[in-house]
């Protein structure tokens, strides 16, 4: 079945589908105010593993490339507090575009997803 990959902002939730049914659902932290995490479709374009951002210089560990800007789905730190006040509306929180993940979710999306795979985010 082909995978995919749907994030809502709005709930700052990560899906993962093996066709029509759900492998996975994860919290996670998008980007800020003054960095948004870009909206539309996209695919898997690289995988990194353990990686390091060179424009920020922070890792991003387990980061599958959905855009070919620079944002990732990647290793965050304190995802589930985060996600929860950024799902509130709570602003000035959140990554620079990016959608960040807690370390074991991080870790078991990056191994679960192969490179080509759709994300949608909306």
């Amino acid at each position: 079945m082909p995978k995919s990959i749907e994030i809502n902002l709005d709930r700052q939730v990560l899906f993962a589908f093996n066709g029509t049914a759900k492998a996975y659902e994860f919290d996670c932290v998008s980007g800020d105010e003054d960095h948004p995490t870009p909206l539309g479709h996209f695919k898997v374009n690289r995988k990194a593993h353990p990686y390091t951002s060179k424009k920020y210089h922070v890792a991003m560990n387990y980061a599958m490339f959905f855009t070919h800007t620079g944002e990732a789905i990647h290793q965050g730190f304190l995802v589930g507090p985060l996600s929860y006040l950024k799902s509130w509306g709570i602003g000035g929180i959140g990554s620079h575009g990016c959608v960040r993940l807690a370390e074991d979710d991080a870790s078991t999306l990056y191994s679960w997803t192969p490179i080509g795979t759709p994300v949608w985010v909306h």
